[in-house]
């Protein structure tokens, strides 16, 4: 009877170690293998030591490890090389730029992470930027910097699945605002209905100046001047 408990508490034993095997981080249990096999290893050549000392065999064996030795260190480096997560030649991290944004991509974790680099948002971590704001980022890389507007639908296809579908949205939604009648663009720019080419143009020029986005401005006010401009001129 006592031996058939004992074989259930052995058995229980090992079914709760190989569930803990099969589950643990593989980052984790690669490093207590290489501490557990490093004891064992130290706690051997411990005692071999001391009945080698006993024996008074040391001397023999202490000619052989300094003979082998530089081998065995050639070896634990080129394990420890092969061993570890990037092969002891790439980084753990990805870096890519663009005129308006630097991307980081974790090879681990394969998350990605971005600063902007300049706009409006200039200094900004993606991660704090709202789904407004990104989208806001994502048409001004499309209109001045191509390879901007790539890494950031990259980001916003792991970050924000659906935006496509907002930015759609938000598109119709802009071109039904868009819809101006002739005396709403002079008003727009600030002008009265009958101003010539010139004065448009310099109202235009002198208004964009002060709200254009790399300028802290707003992009709604910007496409607002730009399309009173294309009405007045029949663009």
């Amino acid at each position: 009877m006592i031996y058939l408990i004992a074989g259930f508490g052995i058995l229980a034993v090992l079914f709760l170690l190989a569930r803990l095997f099969v589950t643990a981080d593989p980052a984790r249990l690669s490093r207590f293998f290489t501490w557990f096999f490093g004891a064992i290893a130290v706690l051997g050549a411990t005692a071999a030591l001391v009945l080698l000392l006993l024996s008074e065999r040391l001397v023999p064996v202490l000619i052989a490890a300094g003979t082998f030795s530089p081998l065995a260190v050639q070896l634990w480096r080129r394990w420890r090389s092969q061993a570890s997560p990037t092969g002891g030649r790439s980084s753990r991290a990805s870096q890519v730029a663009s005129d308006t944004i630097a991307m980081t991509l974790d090879h681990a974790s394969g998350e990605m992470s971005g600063t902007v680099k300049r706009g409006p948002y200039a200094g900004r971590r993606l991660e704090r930027l709202g789904k407004s704001e990104l989208l806001d980022l994502w048409q001004q890389c499309r209109a001045a910097d191509a390879d901007g507007a790539r890494l950031l639908e990259a980001y916003l296809d792991r970050a924000m699945p659906d935006w496509r579908q907002q930015a759609a949205a938000s598109a119709r939604q802009s071109a039904t605002a868009d819809a101006m009648t002739r005396d709403e663009a002079y008003a727009v720019l600030g002008l009265v209905p009958g101003a010539d080419e010139a004065q448009i143009r310099e109202a235009h020029r002198r208004l964009m100046k002060k709200v254009h986005p790399d300028q802290g401005g707003s992009n709604y006010l910007a496409a607002k001047l730009n399309r009173a401009k294309d009405i007045l001129l029949g663009a």
